[in-house]
């Protein structure tokens, strides 16, 4: 097993891509702290994962929330004492014409998916800390890379989390701590709530255009090279080899995983 008897700490993690990196990693061997607004998919998660033999603790959490974050990492070192791997992976998508964006709907997605992996960085880096290596990883997006119409929130949430995760990566290491690495993680669509969910992008997008949910699929599919939607286990694995300890030299990346989406 690659992570065998680490500690995760996995945001997001009711559902979607944040689900399949915490069964991931339990499969790998860690134990997993699940956080996430919603208890009843925390809890539901929770009992995936024991059931591949590891503790599992929820921590229901509003990542953009100091108060939620700080009770989080209190919860963590009362359970655990220490963490091994982090992934900041909680976030929201809401679109609009940009003059038409109400001005907390824009603030409301940069404090989840900026403001929230901040914090919860903040928070856990020092249980990681008092281990000699360990793993932050940010899962972004191929927005963080690629102009976003009509997304602008979500995409300058999203340049912002690469920024953090270049930034933190060489902090980190100037500071004494070269092993504790920092990435970021970029997929195109990925078949999760927010792709394909009644809130979702195709939702989104069929009722602004008035075009079908197929025509809005078939579209989004066409931008990459493999014309497919992503599955959250293919980013799951990529999660694992990042956290794990073939993955020590690498630090300040933004890897993309997106079909052929985009090429830098």
């Amino acid at each position: 097993m690659k992570l065998k008897d680490k500690i995760s700490v996995v945001t997001g993690a009711g559902r979607g891509i944040g689900r399949s990196i915490a069964l991931a990693f339990a499969e790998e061997g860690t134990d997993v702290v699940l956080a996430a607004r919603s208890r009843e998919q925390l809890e539901k998660v929770a009992r995936e994962v024991e059931d591949k033999g590891r503790r599992a603790l929820a921590v229901s959490c509003d990542v953009s929330s100091v108060q939620d974050v700080n009770n989080l990492a209190r919860a963590v070192q009362e359970a655990f004492g220490r963490v091994d791997i982090l992934v900041n992976n909680a976030g929201i998508s809401k679109r609009s014409n940009f003059l038409e964006y109400a001005d907390e709907v824009w603030l409301e997605v940069l404090r989840v998916n900026l403001f929230g992996a901040y914090l919860s960085t903040k928070a856990i880096l020092p249980l990681i800390q008092q281990g000699s290596e360990g793993r932050i990883i940010m899962i972004a997006s191929t927005a963080a890379k690629s102009p976003v119409p009509f997304n602008t929130a979500y995409s300058a949430s999203k340049h912002g989390l690469l920024g953090l995760t270049k930034s933190l990566a060489a902090e980190l290491a100037l500071s004494g701590y070269p092993r504790i690495t920092v990435n970021a993680i970029c997929p195109f669509f990925v078949e999760t709530e927010m792709f394909s969910g009644s809130q979702g992008y195709v939702a989104q997008i069929s009722r602004n255009t008035g075009r079908s949910r197929e025509e809005v699929v078939k579209d989004a599919v066409s931008r990459n090279l493999q014309g497919r939607v992503l599955r959250p286990e293919e980013v799951a694995a990529l999660a694992v080899y990042l956290a794990s300890d073939e993955a020590e030299g690498l630090t300040g990346q933004a890897i993309n995983i997106c079909g052929g989406r985009i090429f830098h």
